[in-house]
């Protein structure tokens, strides 16, 4: 059985001196037991190394309107998408979130 999940990002967005908040969601496909989550298998557009993967890859892809999704891999790298993955898998410490 499979769960998604949806995560909002909100990203202060500012045009000619007003401040205003936009919503970014993404949905997560997730497994019910404990065990491997879907990743995205294809080759990224982009990869970033941080210690906080998950929060600067939903803000780079927050703020690029090509952008598709992404997973986060073993807590310090995630990989950027610009396209709709077609090849996923189940992969231990990989979580591939796509834009809502």
């Amino acid at each position: 059985m499979i769960l998604l999940v949806v995560v909002g990002v909100y990203i202060p967005v500012t045009s000619a001196g007003l401040q205003s908040v936009q919503m970014i969601s993404y949905r997560k496909s997730m497994r019910m037991k404990k065990g491997p989550e879907l990743c995205a298998m294809d080759t990224a557009n982009e990869t970033i190394s941080s210690s906080s993967p998950q929060q600067d890859c939903s803000l780079r892809c927050a703020r690029d309107s090509t952008c598709s999704g992404f997973n986060t891999k073993n807590s310090t790298t995630c990989d950027v998408y610009n396209y709709k993955p077609k090849f996923v898998s189940l992969v231990v410490a990989c979580v591939f979130y796509q834009v809502c």
